[in-house]
């Protein structure tokens, strides 16, 4: 009985073993699976194509690598080149006040001082002078009065301008001297004679200008204004002894100014300083009286923040005031000498 379970066994692994040879294509599960057709998976071509290697799908997209786009430069296009004759800018600049802008300044002269002063009251005076031939003469402020010949003297300056080509303008020159009388033949001097011994002269002045400036032109490197100015002159002379008696005088000239001013830029360097050469001239007329301001100067010109500058000049003036009040009283004086200016524009 065991042989006959053994050849049972043995024919059942035959049968077996035949089924599997003649169905081994469907145990490929590649190609069943890409198959359109089911003959064609016993195909020996078919079978071939489909190696590992190489898989193949009709219905399926074909892929590709993705070609990169050639990145091409690009030049600028040629322009022509254009010349186009725009104005060089200035190379030399003055500093100018801004509307609504401020210029302050102070000037020390160191003047020479001369002049002559006749002043005659009394009946007594008039008969003595007439008595000795001398009618009316004039009295010299430093070689007589003793007053002395060289001072220095101060001028304070501001100027508003309120519109680009007009400014306000305003100056005050207060002076006072003192001296000795140096008459060996007397002085007379109002209702008062005196022999010079021990007396003493006190001369005070106060000289104001107010008006108006106008530029006339006005560019980066040059400026020319004219001015219009009213002028106001105090004068107090007094001559006395000491401890006794004396006379004293007061004279006021009221009188119209009209000059011209100019500023020429000599050279600007790289920090924006500057040089410049600044003159004026005025002249004073009416009440009886004439007068001259002339002053030139070389003025130096440094920039500060927010628009400001700074400068310093020097140079030379001379001022002349005179008037006749009669024939027995006039004043004449002149001051003249170099000058140091400092001021400030903002």
């Amino acid at each position: 009985m065991f042989r006959t379970y053994r050849s049972m066994v043995l024919v059942c692994l035959v049968i077996i073993m035949a089924l599997m040879a003649t169905t081994a294509g469907a145990w490929d599960y590649r190609p069943a699976t890409f198959a359109e057709k089911q003959e064609d998976l016993a195909s020996p071509a078919h079978n071939e194509a489909l190696k590992p290697t190489t898989i193949t799908k009709a219905t399926s997209k074909t892929i590709t690598k993705v070609t990169p786009k050639r990145i091409v430069k690009c030049k600028p296009l040629a322009m022509p080149q254009v010349c186009m004759d725009f104005p060089a800018p200035p190379t030399c600049i003055l500093p100018r006040t801004n509307t609504r802008g401020w210029q302050l300044d102070a000037q020390a002269m160191w003047a020479r001082t001369r002049g002559k002063i006749r002043n005659y009251h009394g009946a007594y005076n008039f008969a003595y002078w007439g008595s000795q031939g001398q009618i009316y003469p004039d009295v010299d402020m430093t070689g007589v009065l003793g007053l002395p010949e060289h001072q220095v003297v101060g001028t304070y300056s501001a100027l508003f301008r309120f519109k680009p080509s007009w400014a306000l303008r305003y100056s005050l020159t207060p002076m006072m001297q003192e001296g000795q009388v140096n008459g060996t033949n007397g002085v007379v001097f109002g209702t008062w004679t005196s022999l010079g011994l021990n007396s003493r002269t006190k001369w005070e002045r106060m000289y104001h200008r107010v008006g108006l400036v106008f530029d006339t032109v006005r560019t980066a490197s040059s400026r020319v204004g004219v001015f219009g100015d009213y002028v106001r002159v105090d004068d107090k002379m007094r001559v006395y002894q000491p401890g006794c008696c004396g006379e004293t005088t007061n004279s006021e000239m009221n009188m119209a100014m009209a000059g011209i001013e100019f500023e020429r830029c000599l050279r600007t360097t790289n920090k924006l300083n500057t040089m410049s050469l600044e003159c004026k001239a005025g002249v004073a007329f009416l009440d009886n009286g004439i007068g001259a301001d002339l002053s030139s100067a070389i003025k130096c010109s440094i920039p500060l923040n927010n628009g400001r500058w700074g400068y310093v000049s020097g140079g030379y003036r001379y001022v002349s005031l005179a008037k006749k009040y009669s024939e027995a009283r006039l004043i004449d004086t002149t001051m003249d000498g170099g000058f140091v200016e400092m001021g400030v524009i903002f």
